[in-house]
């Protein structure tokens, strides 16, 4: 009877199946989830039961990150007829979208999406030791590798570039993309406030605590009265200037002969980019922490990717001799007669890779500002509470490795226990990628009181943040002097409707009820707007001692906008010591034949606090530098 019983269940449970199969319909249907970034639509096209196609159709989520899973996990569905297919790696979030999109679509076609649920083996690795001869070895993939293996192939180099991740972009790919460099022409429009004027008067009149900083204060004496002479109502600016600000920002902990190179050449490197595609906005503005309104994007590109595009584009255009191999960390220096002659990696297949360079080895692979363990290590400025319940805006594989690599082989660091928050990011993700207005508008708190100087330094911003109501604020906003593109996307490429929907944003079309929506008190707001409005038109009087109110830092009146925000770990400012040539000191503070380091995971530049919208100048100037002086 068991037996007969059983022979019956299974015949009825086939029928069903059968019958449930059968009632599928061919055709094309679409379903919309929600990414990283916001919604993601896929199209899959079902023919004879079996997934035939599957296209993601549009998105938000962020180029280069999501470009593989892009391409990769809808064939990979295909081919396997499953949605449990292998997640790409640092871009969890977009694979789980992609399959439940499909699922959905599965689920229109009468389709039970358990029937495409089987598990996908692993890719199988292997034990392979391989050895590849070139000149130079450049380590990392983000702007200060790219910049420097360019300099390297443009004089005839064959470079090779190992990369952590999937793609090439680094941190400089999901940053804001912000190039601060002295520009008198593009300033014209910019008048002059009493603070800004003021504030100059202050910083030439410091007593030199060196004889570069006493030649920059001399030059610069000589700049502002030729400029005062003038009768000139125009901001004032010269490299000069941009770098005496900037080593004080960090508290004269920097190298001033580093600062200063950086802020001599990034006038130079700017117009150089400007030849290689980049269509800069013609008017500079003042990203938060800048200090000064000299910060410039690019009109023609969404955030910081667009440096990586022009780059590979370029290396594309040129034919230059650069070879890419990406998901192969670098895992070790190779030394001989304490010379640095290559490195070994691992490949994504398993094999390892021992990568002998004849000319030198460059280290571009970042800070670490995503290692937990190292930034609790070595913190000086946050109490020693940098731990995972603080996000980060890098990406996953800004780990430190490069500095641990470089340590071994006798570097010294300068610098470490330095480390940054950005006031201005998500509290979900810890990413700055959801910005629609100018982060240096107006800042009120849950209360809506204003709190800070907006035009601060980054760290004092991120303290009095921190400092409010569930460490949360959120940055006003009006439709006028919003930052989105004709498509309605902000200056990340996402959607602003997809940042509404996700509550990382609000709309309203009166102070009132925009307070009514994230919960403040419609009265405080409305007062504290109004002293601010007042502020921006007399440019005098600030309570928290701002320079001045720009064009897009106004608010002429709705609908209104609030972005919420919260602080998470930005920068390294510490790493290996470098000297002017981006050679590596060891401890003693000797060169080490065959070693050169640019960007994030080099100290020196930025002392205990950089300055908004340098770090891209740092990456490519000094990147470029290194790809020209390796070999030399």
């Amino acid at each position: 009877m068991k037996f007969t019983f059983s022979v019956l269940a299974a015949l009825v449970a086939a029928a069903f199946c059968a019958q449930e199969a059968s009632m599928a319909k061919d055709g094309t249907y679409t379903a919309t989830t929600l990414g990283r970034n916001g919604d993601v639509t896929v199209q899959v096209k079902i023919a004879n039961n079996k997934i035939e196609d599957v296209k993601v159709l549009s998105w938000s989520e962020t180029h280069p990150v999501a470009d593989l899973p892009k391409a990769k996990v809808p064939a990979d569905i295909v081919k396997n007829q499953s949605t449990n297919v292998n997640n790409v790696s640092g871009a969890t979030l977009t694979t789980f979208a992609i399959k439940a999109a499909v699922q959905d679509c599965l689920k229109q076609a009468g389709l039970n999406p358990k029937d495409f649920s089987k598990m996908v083996p692993q890719p199988q690795k292997v034990t392979e030791n391989i050895e590849e001869k070139t000149d130079v070895i450049v380590v990392g993939a983000g702007g200060a590798g790219l910049s420097a293996a360019v300099a390297a192939a443009q004089r005839g180099l064959n470079v090779i570039v190992l990369e952590k991740a999937h793609f090439a972009g680094g941190n400089t790919s999901v940053s804001g993309g912000c190039f601060n460099a002295a520009d008198p022409e593009g300033q014209k429009p910019i008048n002059m406030t009493d603070g800004q004027r003021e504030s100059i008067e202050k910083l030439l009149a410091e007593k030199p605590q060196n004889k570069l900083q006493e030649d920059l204060i001399t030059q610069v004496k000589q700049q502002w009265a030729d400029y005062k002479k003038s009768g000139s109502k125009s901001l004032f600016d010269t490299p000069e200037l941009h770098a005496l600000q900037s080593w004080k920002a960090g508290d004269y902990k920097a190298n001033l002969e580093l600062v200063y190179r950086l802020t001599k050449e990034a006038p130079e490197i700017q117009e150089t980019l400007a030849k290689m595609g980049i269509i800069w906005q013609k008017k500079p503005t003042q990203f938060v922490g800048a200090l000064w309104p000299r910060s410039h994007r690019a009109s023609n590109y969404k955030s910081g990717v667009g440096y990586i595009d022009t780059y590979l584009d370029l290396i594309k255009a040129e034919n230059l001799p650069v070879a890419f191999m990406m998901s192969t960390p670098a895992e070790s220096l190779i030394t001989k007669d304490d010379k640095v002659i290559g490195v070994k990696a691992k490949g994504p297949d398993g094999k390892t890779y021992t990568i002998l360079a004849s000319k030198g080895v460059i280290l571009a692979s970042g800070g670490f500002g995503a290692n937990v363990k190292m930034r609790n290590e070595y913190d000086e400025l946050w109490d020693k509470k940098l731990d995972e319940k603080v996000k980060t805006t890098n990406m996953p594989a800004i780990t430190g490795d490069g500095i641990n690599m470089a340590l071994k082989v006798g570097a010294g660091v300068k610098d470490m226990g330095y480390i940054q928050l950005l006031p201005t990011t998500d509290p979900a993700t810890g990413s700055t990628n959801h910005k629609i207005v100018e982060s240096t508008n107006i800042y009120v708190n849950k209360l809506g009181n204003r709190f800070v100087n907006e035009q601060g330094r980054r760290d004092v911003l991120a303290k009095a943040a921190l400092a409010q109501p569930d460490h949360i604020f959120y940055i006003i906003d009006t439709e006028q002097t919003l930052l989105k593109d004709k498509e309605g996307r902000g200056p990340y490429g996402i959607l602003i409707s997809d940042l509404l929907k996700q509550k990382k944003a609000f709309k309203a079309d009166t102070l009132e009820e925009l307070a009514k929506k994230v919960g403040m008190d419609p009265a405080n707001l409305k007062r504290t707007v109004e002293k601010w409005n007042e502020f921006c038109k007399t440019q005098k009087g600030d309570e928290f001692g701002r320079m001045s109110c720009e064009d897009g830092n106004k608010l002429p009146g709705g609908p209104y906008y609030a972005s919420l925000m919260t602080p998470s770990v930005h920068h390294t400012m510490g790493g290996l010591t470098i000297d002017k040539d981006t050679r590596v000191l060891n401890k003693a503070g000797k060169p080490i034949p065959g070693l050169f380091a640019a960007g994030e995971i080099t100290g020196g530049i930025h002392g205990t606090n950089r300055v908004g919208c340098n770090a891209v100048p740092d990456a490519l100037i000094y990147g470029t530098i290194a790809g020209r002086e390796v070999g030399k």
